[in-house]
């Protein structure tokens, strides 16, 4: 495998190139807008079918994330597919509010799948772009960074929504009153695009030589850890939204929203943000962890201990169920990243935001199995569909645990 390029003299304080350092404000900035919006959802899109829309909508991110990987890699840019992901988000998000005012699901749904096209945009890209600029010791760290500062913008922008929604005394049963906190989100948009200006390729990155051929790695190193993550994602990848839904007593169909003792928006708000807290201080911990256990270590022990989190959401009720939420979304925190970190070591430099494109197919995969079969499942068969993604996550270690 290619040795990857010195990252530049010019860092910050922290050690991380400038370039860096923009794309975790970038995170959090962006995450401010996508928690903040994500609470409210449901009173636009009946809960039963938040699973699918949140599987169908990350899947094709995810599945958009292969083509631009392999356009990346065959011209050497980055920085260009990031701006344009940021900027799609910046359209598609406060447009939401219209389908909130006028009573249009449909219309929400469609905003949402736009604003994964954003993240499709500049997802493969944007990893790509910090292992250009980061060497292998630093890799780590720079994921879990971004995941941090993801985690943190998350926080605040829920806290904003739960501020907004108990000061306006808002609720799921008057969407049309949402529309405009909504809408309001065109203005930290605005600030994410400028912050986008000062993003650059490393100075190294070059075309890839030679005829760009396949839409899938060719590296024989990648195979089974591909599979492996995919299969597990079932559960490591499955929306919060839905952990939240079963925690908060969300109502699932509109007949259950007449009788059901769900908590307040504001509350609900308030455990979204408590959930990407958590996560934001698991965060900070998660590259230090990975470098001392090694990525694919970390991530056995990981998806073992979600599988075992999901077992109690199944059973648990009252504080234990919230505990077990807040347990789900510390794993979550740590875990999220690390798979990233494996796949840039294994994976060749001119494969590198291909292999990144090829895990968010198979994630896309697993999103839509893991939300439609989640959200109708908890409509059915209620919380015991869990055990569902924990199997997915232990099937996953079985297939990695004998990999060196």
């Amino acid at each position: 495998m290619s040795e990857s390029p010195s990252p530049p003299t010019t860092t910050t304080s922290s050690g991380m190139p400038p370039t860096v350092r923009r794309l975790g404000w970038l995170h959090a900035a962006n995450d401010f807008t996508l928690d903040f919006i994500t609470p409210l959802l449901p009173a636009g899109v009946p809960a039963a079918w938040l699973g699918l829309m949140e599987g169908v909508a990350d899947a094709v991110a995810q599945v958009l994330k292969l083509v631009t990987g392999r356009r990346s890699d065959a011209t050497g840019r980055r920085a260009a597919w990031v701006r344009a992901g940021y900027g799609t988000n910046a359209v598609a998000r406060p447009l939401a509010a219209i389908g909130m005012l006028l009573a249009w699901p449909a219309w929400i749904v469609g905003c949402r799948i736009a604003d994964r096209i954003g993240k499709g945009l500049r997802g493969s890209a944007s990893d790509a772009l910090v292992a250009d600029w980061i060497d292998a010791a630093g890799r780590a760290r720079a994921y879990a960074h971004l995941r941090t500062m993801d985690h943190l913008g998350a926080t605040v922008g829920a806290g904003c929504a739960a501020l907004v929604a108990w000061g306006l005394t808002l609720d799921y049963a008057h969407p049309e009153r949402l529309a405009w906190v909504v809408a309001s989100l065109v203005l930290p948009m605005l600030l994410m695009l400028w912050w986008c200006r000062g993003l650059s390729d490393h100075p190294d990155a070059k075309p890839k030589t030679g005829v760009v051929s396949g839409w899938w790695p060719r590296s024989a190193a990648l195979r089974l850890p591909l599979i492996a993550i995919g299969v597990a994602s079932i559960g490591a990848k499955l929306a919060p939204l839905l952990i939240l839904v079963q925690v908060a007593g969300i109502p699932l169909t509109q007949e259950q929203a007449a009788t059901s003792n769900t908590w307040p928006l504001w509350l609900v708000c308030v455990a979204w943000g408590a959930i990407a807290l958590v996560q934001a201080v698991a965060a900070t911990l998660a590259g230090m962890l990975t470098e001392r256990l090694g990525a694919r270590t970390f991530l056995m022990m990981s998806w073992i201990l979600t599988a075992a989190f999901f077992a109690v959401l199944s059973v648990a009720t009252g504080a234990w169920l919230i505990a077990a939420g807040l347990g789900w979304a510390v794993i979550a925190g740590l875990s999220d990243g690390a798979e990233k970190t494996w796949l840039a070591d294994l994976a060749p430099k001119d494969e590198r935001a291909l292999a990144f494109g090829a895990l968010g197919v198979v994630i896309a995969a697993a999103m839509i199995t893991g939300g439609a079969t989640v959200g109708f499942g908890l409509l059915v068969y209620g919380p015991a569909i869990f055990w569902l993604p924990a199997a997915g996550l232990v099937f996953g270690t079985l297939l990695i645990s004998n990999r060196r």
